[in-house]
């Protein structure tokens, strides 16, 4: 099992070992899933179905009234198309045009349609025979075989219920893979453990997405959520939401710091450092913490130039900047430079297991 107060941040790159697109890749696919265009006739509509579906349950085309505020949403999803190229990431657009609630409404529609469809093409769903053996145990080339094996490690099936325990995983990405494959993973390991006790299992670790995700898997099943798009999209936040889902976020700040302050230590998992996100983490600490935790991080793409910078951002969220930080605080942060998760777990899974 892991140390107790341990803390996983995952990020797209940690999805991405599964099929998962990463941000780069996402906006290029709103691109292209954003050009919209309307018929006389529903089945000659082009652009996703299930995007150009929800406008029409939503507006009635024989309504002037209706009919111009669709052509207002069609718009916000011609703006995304135009300008999305230009942001990082689907969020950072959205957050862009904070003041606009259509680009936010398109945006999430957007995410969640391409979320789905993606969980759907992924090495988790049912149509790459990931229930079947054979499906299952291709997952044991990507990061998640290895966390999975280290969390159960030492745990008697007398215990199961108690797996997880002491473990939090704050996790960036709108997927369920991770939720999906534990659950999964435990029916496998642990002899006539049902697929609703698993579940249960599962739901009673710490893992907190700050953005939301598509829905609970009781309600929205892992690859098959393509209909119900309008659900799925109400579940997720983005960095610039206001009123319900801005108190729901802050929520879920205080849960994130709570585990940050008390961690003993800190695993960044395909993690870009972006400053949002980085906010989120950040416990606003008021002094220097001379006993903070190990700190341990996949490199996929940092350059041993820019390392130091990523090691303050890091050291920032539970320590306070002082010219009195001991250099072993600095040491305790390590990069696995040029390292995917996958082969980070190879190399440090004895590092983080007791």
């Amino acid at each position: 099992m892991f140390k107790q107060n341990s803390v996983f941040v995952v990020g797209a790159g940690a999805s991405d070992e599964f099929g998962m697109p990463i941000g780069s890749t996402l906006t290029d696919q709103i691109r292209g899933s954003s050009r919209l265009r309307f018929d006389n006739y529903p089945d000659r509509d082009e652009g996703p179905k299930s995007i150009t579906t929800y406008i029409r349950k939503h507006y009635d085309f024989y309504s002037e009234e209706d009919l111009k505020a669709a052509r207002e949403l069609i718009a916000a999803f011609g703006r995304i198309n135009h300008g999305i190229l230009s942001a990082e990431s689907i969020d950072e657009y959205i957050y862009r045009y904070s003041d606009d609630a259509l680009v936010a409404e398109a945006g999430k529609l957007q995410i969640a349609h391409l979320i789905s469809v993606a969980e759907s093409n992924s090495l988790l769903a049912r149509e790459r025979d990931f229930h079947l053996e054979k499906g299952f145990y291709t997952l044991n080339n990507t990061w998640i075989w290895a966390f999975a094996k280290s969390l159960v490690m030492g745990v008697k099936a007398s215990e199961v219920k108690w797996i997880g325990s002491g473990v939090t995983i704050v996790c960036f990405n709108y997927d369920r893979c991770i939720e999906h494959y534990l659950e999964h993973f435990l029916m496998r390991t642990y002899h006539g453990l049902g697929q609703e006790e698993a579940r249960s299992i599962v739901s009673n670790i710490n893992i907190i997405h700050p953005y939301g995700t598509l829905g609970d898997l009781d309600q929205f099943p892992f690859g098959e959520t393509e209909n119900l798009l309008e659900n799925m999209a109400k579940n997720l936040i983005t960095w610039s939401e206001t009123g319900d889902d801005e108190e729901e976020l802050e929520e879920r700040r205080v849960e994130i710091r709570k585990a940050i302050r008390s961690a003993r230590q800190i695993v960044f998992l395909g993690f870009a450092f972006a400053p949002q996100n980085m906010k989120i983490l950040n416990t606003e600490p008021r002094e220097v913490n001379f006993n903070g935790p190990a700190v341990y991080s996949t490199g996929y793409g940092i350059e041993r130039e820019v390392e130091e910078s990523y090691r303050d951002k890091i050291i920032a969220c539970y320590s306070k900047v002082s010219s009195d930080e001991p250099v072993a605080t600095r040491e305790r942060v390590r990069f696995q430079l040029g390292a995917k998760c996958k082969e980070f777990f190879s190399t440090n899974r004895a590092n983080l297991v007791q």
